[in-house]
């Protein structure tokens, strides 16, 4: 039986442990929004496990993050059974916004119409500038935007092209900047509101959810990871006293 590292930080309550697993623990929330591996480390199935293609981050190349370098087979098992677990235990007119690359948007759209998720639209991050690479270099990346029926809080008034400068400065090989959170999580939610991130990674979801008054459950299941999100989620709510709980649970 495994251990669920369990952490109270303000209003965000944070699981450092396999997500399925952490997810078990949880009553519900409103939306959903994460940045799953994209398992698109290199072109082929056969060239992830060494990573020689197309890495998201050239600083991390030595040290990449776990369970990135799935094959498409792993990759559909895993979000698709994340996809049902999420369907469970969201509210009725939940939301869902989960970043992903071009080579695995057929895939992550697959897996989560197929869980039950209504895709509703394609989201486009543009980084204002291009990364590192040869031919046409990436500049942006694919959101999928799902509901859980009808939105009880859809988005209005934002243009499904979102333009925000990348992170300069990485704790997380793919981090995404708080900007583009504060964007998703004020378009998809109320003040109060719950928002999950099953692949929490360095807590930016969190960090955005705590400066605008959401309620935040994230999962991570790298503890260096883990660990540096309750500290940037900690000084988003400026209280170093914010720590009230920590405790071990089973995994179900």
């Amino acid at each position: 039986m495994t251990k669920i590292l369990k952490q109270t930080i303000g209003n965000a309550t944070l699981y450092c442990g396999d997500c399925l697993e952490s997810l078990q623990e949880i009553e519900g929330f409103d939306a959903v929004i994460s940045d799953p591996p994209f398992s698109s480390g290199a072109r082929t199935d056969a060239g992830k496990s060494s990573r020689g293609g197309m890495l998201r981050g050239a600083k991390w190349e030595g040290d990449w993050f776990s369970h990135d370098n799935m094959a498409t087979h792993g990759f559909l098992y895993l979000m698709r059974l994340m996809g049902v677990s999420l369907l469970d235990k969201a509210a009725r007119g939940a939301t869902a916004h989960f970043f992903i690359d071009w080579r695995m948007y057929p895939n992550l759209y697959g897996a989560l119409e197929s869980s039950g998720w209504i895709v509703k639209n394609l989201v486009v991050w543009d980084k204002e500038h291009f990364g590192m690479g040869t031919n046409y270099r990436n500049q942006h990346e694919l959101i999928i935007y799902a509901e859980k029926g009808l939105a009880a809080f859809p988005t209005h008034n934002l243009g499904n092209v979102i333009r925000c400068a990348r992170e300069k400065s990485l704790n997380h090989p793919t981090e995404k900047p708080v900007a583009l959170l504060k964007t998703l999580v004020a378009a998809s939610t109320r003040e109060g509101q719950t928002v999950i991130d099953p692949f929490m990674g360095s807590g930016t979801t969190g960090v955005a959810c705590a400066l605008l008054g959401r309620k935040f459950i994230g999962m991570e299941i790298d503890r260096r990871h883990f660990d540096t999100a309750c500290q940037r989620i900690e000084a988003a709510y400026g209280q170093p006293d914010m720590f009230v709980q920590h405790a071990l649970l089973p995994a179900a």
